[in-house]
């Protein structure tokens, strides 16, 4: 049980440090991107993209000049930033997504919960199922939501665009759908878990 303390107390500063770590840099980012953004001419109506880049179309790599070794050295751009115009699904699906962050941030609640109730040794317990269930399905939800949104926007780039440098990579899932679907298996297998145990109780 003290193991379980232990790994629950360092599962818990991880989110804590992950949280840290993905909102102060994307706090500074866009505050830049802000600034940039002021300072250019777009339209109203425009959505932001990234995209990657596979290389060049004439096959001449870009460079950077060297000050020690005094010379120009190849180097590659793997993604680009940029703005279309503004689509009405992926304005829609803002609002969808606002709800499921919610839920979200809820199931990281309910995970610090978990890693309580099972420090304390309470674990094969249906309130752990809710926590498990609440704690992964909302992430899978704003995942698939955010995978949807980025394609739309990726094939309105690649319609919109014109580049004579770039080629435009294929479009590539975001998030690791192989772990998150691990963990709803699992999660699933401990939900059968505490039913084997709450039979066997009442057949006691």
């Amino acid at each position: 049980m003290k193991t379980v303390r232990i790994l629950g107390i360092i599962v818990i500063l991880a989110l804590i440090g992950g949280a840290l770590k993905d909102a102060i840099p994307g706090f500074i980012d866009g505050w830049n991107d802000a600034e940039t953004d002021s300072q250019l001419v777009l339209p109203a109506d425009f959505n932001s993209v990234s995209l990657s880049v596979e290389g060049y179309k004439d096959g001449i790599p870009d460079s950077l000049f060297n000050r020690a070794m005094q010379a120009n050295v190849p180097c590659e751009v793997n993604g680009v930033n940029t703005y279309v115009k503004h689509n009405s699904w992926v304005h829609a699906m803002g609002f969808v997504i606002l709800p499921v962050i919610l839920l979200v941030f809820y199931g990281v609640y309910c995970l610090i919960r978990l890693l309580v109730s099972v420090s304390r040794g309470e674990i094969l317990i249906r309130k752990n199922i809710r926590r498990l269930r609440f704690f992964i399905y909302p992430i899978m939800a704003f995942s698939a939501l955010y995978e949807l949104q980025n394609y739309i926007l990726y094939r309105i780039a690649t319609s919109e665009l014109v580049s004579s440098g770039y080629v435009f990579d294929e479009f590539h899932l975001k998030y690791s759908w192989t772990f998150m679907l691990v963990i709803a298996l699992l999660t699933e297998i401990f939900a059968q878990a505490v039913r084997i145990k709450e039979e066997n109780d009442l057949t006691i």
